[in-house]
């Protein structure tokens, strides 16, 4: 598999993912009922267990913009065969995907006991979107290896071109007595 293929495609996986979950995340419903507003957190007087639930919305909107951001750059830095995005998003995406778990742990402890099922299944889903982030890591440390070792190679062999005519077609006719050819 090309690697340059792969991490291109991994950049526009993870901008399009971070704006889907983005979109999901604040219109996630914490409270239900109309007149007689019922949470499905529990109640705690403690700072250390609520400030996830307290401060979602906040920490999911930087880490998503941040993602988008990093995204975008990256993209920019595998057209331009840069190597500074590659290691940006590298470290990002499990900077980010490290962040995000230890949020839904959080969150996961203060859901009340009739909503448990609801975060074993946001646990699952976050389980998931892990895994399809870090997939593709190892191609996109391949390409930024490819870079680093000679970046001249990766540019002359993306701007190479191809001639509509064969350079075996031109080749001058072989008799049978010349059956090799010389290369001068």
């Amino acid at each position: 598999m090309n690697a340059k293929m792969v991490s291109t495609m991994a950049g526009i996986f993870s901008l399009l993912n971070t704006i889907q979950f983005f979109i999901f995340e604040l219109n996630q419903i914490t409270h239900i009922g109309l007149e007689d507003k019922y949470s499905i957190y529990l109640d705690t007087d403690s700072k250390a267990s609520s400030w996830p639930v307290v401060y979602r919305n906040n920490i999911s909107i930087g880490l998503s913009i941040t993602t988008i951001t990093i995204s975008c750059f990256f993209l920019f830095c595998l057209d331009k065969n840069m190597l500074t995005g590659l290691i940006t998003y590298t470290l990002w995406i499990v900077i980010y995907e490290l962040l995000s778990f230890t949020l839904v742990l959080l969150i996961y402890g203060t859901i009340k006991e009739q909503f448990k099922d609801l975060g074993r299944l946001y646990l699952v889903l976050q389980v998931f979107r892990m895994l399809l982030h870090l997939t593709p890591l190892p191609f996109i440390v391949k390409h930024g290896y490819t870079l680093y070792k000679d970046p001249r190679t990766v540019n002359i062999a993306s701007r190479r071109r191809r001639s509509s005519v064969s350079t075996v077609d031109s080749w001058p006719p072989v008799g049978l007595g010349n059956l090799y050819r010389k290369t001068n």
